[in-house]
């Protein structure tokens, strides 16, 4: 190889890397890229962010967790295994101490607050313990209608699920609307 080869590839390798900085740097001040995700901050029974709970929730239902009041899988960071069914889909999603929760004890001053319907915000939960049903709050699409969304584990023929329910409608996931109440996780964080 010649010389002047050598030193034509080094110009060509330095304008290169050049342009490249000016691409990642003009990408930068253009909000093109992002920061890395962070990995979970909370601790079992600790504060924990909205956005997490609605992520914990969601990697349930990426991984298609099946409903079965027998069995258990494990959180999003595997350390800790929850009992698949509603109650222990919420226990995973707020990072509870226990999979011992259902939807009567979910309902403890100890572990919620009772919040109105008007008030719900995304990584409360909506529970009907007089029917025994629970479902993650995932945001409001028109407050003033009463229309929200939810994500549930909800029986073995659905399993995962997300929907779209409506306070003025007399049914939620399958049961009846006016029986569920807000909660609201004592140790929710706003983020």
């Amino acid at each position: 190889m010649h010389q002047s080869s050598l030193i034509a590839g080094g110009r060509h390798t330095r304008i290169r890397a050049r342009v490249t900085i000016a691409l990642l740097l003009s990408a930068t001040a253009l909000g093109l890229t992002t920061a890395p995700t962070a990995e979970a901050a909370s601790t079992r029974g600790g504060a924990i962010a909205r956005s997490e709970v609605l992520a914990r929730a969601k990697d349930w239902f990426d991984r298609r967790v099946e409903y079965d009041q027998q069995a258990v899988a494990p959180d999003a960071d595997g350390a800790h295994d929850y009992r698949t069914d509603c109650s222990g889909m919420v226990a995973m999603a707020w990072h509870l101490p226990s999979t011992d929760f259902n939807t009567d004890s979910l309902d403890r001053r100890s572990v919620t607050d009772r919040v109105d319907r008007d008030d719900l915000l995304p990584g409360d939960a909506l529970d009907d313990p007089a029917d025994g049903h629970v479902v993650i709050f995932t945001g409001w699409i028109a407050r003033s209608a009463g229309t929200f969304t939810y994500i549930q584990l909800a029986n073995p023929r659905s399993d995962m699920a997300r929907g779209t329910g409506n306070f003025d409608s007399p049914r939620l996931a399958g049961h009846p609307t006016a029986n569920y109440v807000g909660l609201r996780y004592l140790h929710v964080v706003d983020d």
